[in-house]
């Protein structure tokens, strides 16, 4: 992978080159063109997004691991109520779970 760094409205810019599914790079290619953007800004924005939920969901481990090394593995039942509360926050059906 070259990367390039150049200047792109005052703001500094890395430049990569990635390869996409064909099916994924038609969507992006559509999805920006409906909304009169650049792939790069939609792009960007997706990674940002993306990578401050990574974020988010590595400090609730860290902070999770923290928790039981001060007061013990969860119980069956703490997990059973995390577990209902993130389908409750996340709006997903009974028993339908998403990976991180």
């Amino acid at each position: 992978m070259s990367i390039a760094y150049y200047s792109w409205n005052m703001a500094e810019k890395v430049k990569f080159s990635v390869s996409l599914d064909v099916e994924l790079g038609k969507a992006l290619r559509e999805y920006a063109e409906a909304g009169d953007e650049q792939i790069s800004a939609v792009v960007s924005q997706a990674l940002a997004d993306f990578l401050d939920r990574r974020r988010a969901i590595r400090e609730g481990r860290e902070a999770m691991v923290e928790y039981q090394e001060a007061h013990g593995m969860f119980t069956e039942e703490e997990q059973a109520a995390a577990r209902a509360r993130v389908a409750d926050l996340m709006g997903w059906e009974e028993g339908q779970a998403r990976s991180a």
